[in-house]
């Protein structure tokens, strides 16, 4: 690789060398000219030293060289050479991105005197002026110049002529979107290039028809011209056109998803092209190998390629290539878990991105620019003529009052035309407009139809999602309600066999069998109103109505059915609720399914505590008190906490911290919709590792039953 690297640089210097004893002579050349003043051996010279710059890519001094060749041919009146500087200051122009002064010198090339001899020149220049039309952005230009260079190398049966103006015309039509023209052309070149002896451009344009056939997604028939290309390539033993042609079929596989193949062929085209010199081939190979490797979740490949890319792009200025790398980097990153390097990397990522939008901004401004003064330039150029021509008339006719009259009437009648049209385009105007304007009342109406649709849609999924979150409470609560039955259970066990022994003793009396039913009727009740709550949680909790309710007594339900339950765990519920606060409005069972949920929460979060801390104490404590023309509810535990970043995600809808066997992620985020449904907010304050405090704020109702700080709906 060393003694490559040595021999290279020798090739370049050699180069050098040979091109600079080369502009010495050539210049050394011109002197003598000169000096016999030879007009037609500086010309020669000139046009020389013109082309040795251009070929160093020095523009000025090759526009210089050219410019004073075109002024001795002119001088000459030798039409050959005339017609071969114009061209080569335009090409020059064109090199430099001077678009404006290259279309007028490609243009005055064109009105140039010309012989059959030229055509092939001709044809030329019409090319380039296609292609700096299609640069601009002025597509019917461009179509109208390659259609002429077509019908020029048509006229000269140039087959191999013919095949390169096609392939110039399918790509202005996939410039501009349209495909099935691209291929139109592409397979007529195609048919042209394979009577060719020259295999390359026949390989050259079975990838072009898959490229088109991609944009099409048209897979299987693009994967299809791709081999075909790649093997003609391997025949012909084109390396650089081999790695080309994987690198197209990487990217097919990618398209379609396969992306074990995508990256076997990436593979194929580094491993070809790793060793040459093209810096940019080879870092977009590395960057499609490491995205892939991401994809695949390949991670320790992905690494290696981000590392050898990372390196190379320090070295090169491909800034699209530098915004992938960026995007792939963070992606990379993020799928380790290194969130602080992916974030740093997705920031650099829009940074270039910006960079890249504003330089393309300035770049469209710029063509903008040059488009708009080809287009004056034409424009004037034809209003000069088309004076000329007046001026001329003029003079033949001053003398003839009569054609005065007559180009009077002809304008008046002009005129008329010019009205009658517009007349008749208004009123065409006019119906398209009322047409779209049914159009868009129909359009309307379909989408006030959609509105309603999703509105129902989402109200059922709200509906579902409540259902299923009150049927895992109901699972929370199975345990307590157990509890809470077995208790009066024992105690009617034990009142009966009671009564049992008293009769066997014979020592029944009427006073005592009353007390000892009071007791079995008393325990009957309580099991009754457990039961009927239960049943009125369960079924009431799907009402959408409201009603006017006891706060302090439904926190005290919610609390009676899990306090059991909890003191197994460990936990323990505090209520500190102020007496005399007025009642709410709103669904009493959804408001003690809120409660409960959040009483769920703030046990699960102490059980995660208490993994790392046994020894912990686990306190729920829940106040209510009156806050102005509010009742304020706080839930607070000393669980684990949440983590800062993700506190504001946690009303959303399946949004959980929990694992999935213990959480659904529909508490909060339908506790919080419930809240919001009794004009009522719900807010959190967390620290990570002393617990969490929950927030209810909802209006309390005045004396009439109308909501504090709301309007009342009956008055």
């Amino acid at each position: 690789m060393r003694n490559m690297a040595v021999v290279f640089l020798f090739c370049i210097v050699i180069a050098v060398s040979w091109g600079a004893a080369n502009e010495r002579a050539l210049l050394e050349e011109l002197r003598t000219a000169k000096l016999n003043n030879k007009l037609i051996s500086q010309t020669t010279v000139l046009i020389e030293l013109g082309e040795l710059k251009l070929g160093d890519k020095d523009y000025e001094t090759a526009l210089d060289y050219y410019t004073q060749a075109h002024k001795l041919a002119l001088k000459r009146k030798d039409a050959s050479d005339i017609l071969y500087t114009t061209v080569q200051i335009a090409n020059t122009y064109d090199s430099m991105g001077d678009f404006t002064n290259a279309l007028n010198w490609y243009n005055d090339a064109l009105l140039l005197p010309r012989d059959a001899a030229n055509e092939k020149q001709v044809s030329h220049i019409h090319n380039n002026i296609g292609n700096l039309y299609l640069m601009i952005g002025s597509y019917a230009k461009s179509l109208e110049h390659y259609q002429k260079a077509l019908d020029i190398k048509n006229k000269q049966q140039d087959k191999q002529g013919i095949a390169n103006a096609l392939m110039n015309m399918s790509v202005f039509y996939i410039r501009t979107g349209n495909y099935p023209k691209t291929l139109e052309y592409q397979f007529q070149a195609l048919a042209l290039r394979k009577a060719n002896t020259d295999q390359t451009q026949v390989a050259a344009t079975l990838s072009s028809i898959s490229i088109t056939y991609s944009h099409l997604k048209d897979y299987p028939k693009a994967f299809d011209y791709n081999q075909q290309a790649l093997e003609l390539y391997t025949k012909l033993n084109n390396p650089a056109k081999i790695a080309s042609a994987y690198n197209n079929l990487g990217i097919l596989y990618q398209f379609t998803g396969e992306l074990e193949n995508a990256k076997a062929t990436y593979l194929k085209s580094y491993a070809l092209k790793k060793d040459s010199e093209d810096l940019q081939s080879i870092l977009s190979t590395l960057i499609n190998l490491a995205d892939i490797c991401v994809k695949l979740k390949h991670l320790s490949e992905a690494a290696g390629y981000l590392n050898k890319a990372n390196v190379l792009q320090k070295n090169t200025q491909y800034y699209e290539l530098s915004r992938n790398l960026t995007k792939i980097n963070s992606e990379y990153y993020e799928a380790i878990g290194n969130h602080k390097e992916a974030l740093k990397y997705f920031k650099q990522y829009y940074t270039i991105s910006d960079s890249l939008a504003n330089e393309q901004k300035s770049k469209q401004l710029s063509e903008l620019e040059v488009k708009y003064e080809v287009l004056e330039k034409e424009r004037n150029i034809e209003l000069l003529t088309k004076n000329n021509e007046l001026s001329q008339k003029d003079l033949r006719k001053s003398a003839q009052l009569r054609n005065y009259l007559i180009t009077i009437l002809i304008l008046i009648l002009f005129i008329v035309i010019i009205f009658i049209r517009l007349y008749r385009r208004t009123l065409k105007l006019n119906k398209q407009l009322n047409a779209s304007q049914e159009s868009l009342n129909t359009l309307n109406l379909e989408l006030e139809r959609r509105v309603e649709t999703e509105v129902a849609i989402r109200q059922q999924q709200e509906q579902k999602a409540l259902r299923q979150s009150r049927l895992a409470i109901l699972g929370e609560l199975a345990a307590g309600i157990a509890h809470e039955l077995n208790q009066p259970m024992q105690t009617l066990s034990l009142t009966l066999e009671n009564i049992m022994l008293a009769i066997q003793d014979k020592q029944l009396s009427g006073e005592y069998l009353e007390q000892k039913m009071n007791y079995l009727f008393a325990d009957i009740s309580r099991m009754q109103d457990v039961i009927e709550h239960i049943r009125c949680f369960s079924r009431q909790s799907e009402d959408t109505g409201k009603s006017n309710f006891d706060l302090n007594q439904s926190i005290k339900n919610a609390v009676t059915m899990v306090q059991d339950r909890f003191m197994q765990k460990g936990v323990k519920i505090i209520l500190k609720l102020e007496e005399g606060i007025p009642q709410v409005s709103g669904n009493q069972y959804k408001f003690e399914h809120v409660i409960l949920n959040l009483l769920t929460n703030a046990r699960d979060a102490i059980g995660e505590r208490k993994e790392s801390d046994p020894q912990l104490k686990g306190e729920i404590e829940i106040t209510a008190e009156r806050e102005g023309t509010q009742t304020k509810i706080t839930v607070k535990d000393n669980g684990c906490g949440i983590p800062v970043e993700n506190q504001d995600k946690v009303f959303d809808i399946f949004y959980t911290t929990k694992s999935l066997e213990k959480g659904t992620g529909l508490g909060l985020s339908i506790s919080s919709g419930i809240i919001k449904g009794m004009n009522g907010a719900l807010s959190i304050d967390s620290t990570l590792g002393i617990g969490t405090s929950i927030t209810i704020c909802i209006p309390q109702l005045d004396g009439k039953g109308a909501i504090d700080g709301f309007e009342s709906i009956n008055s």
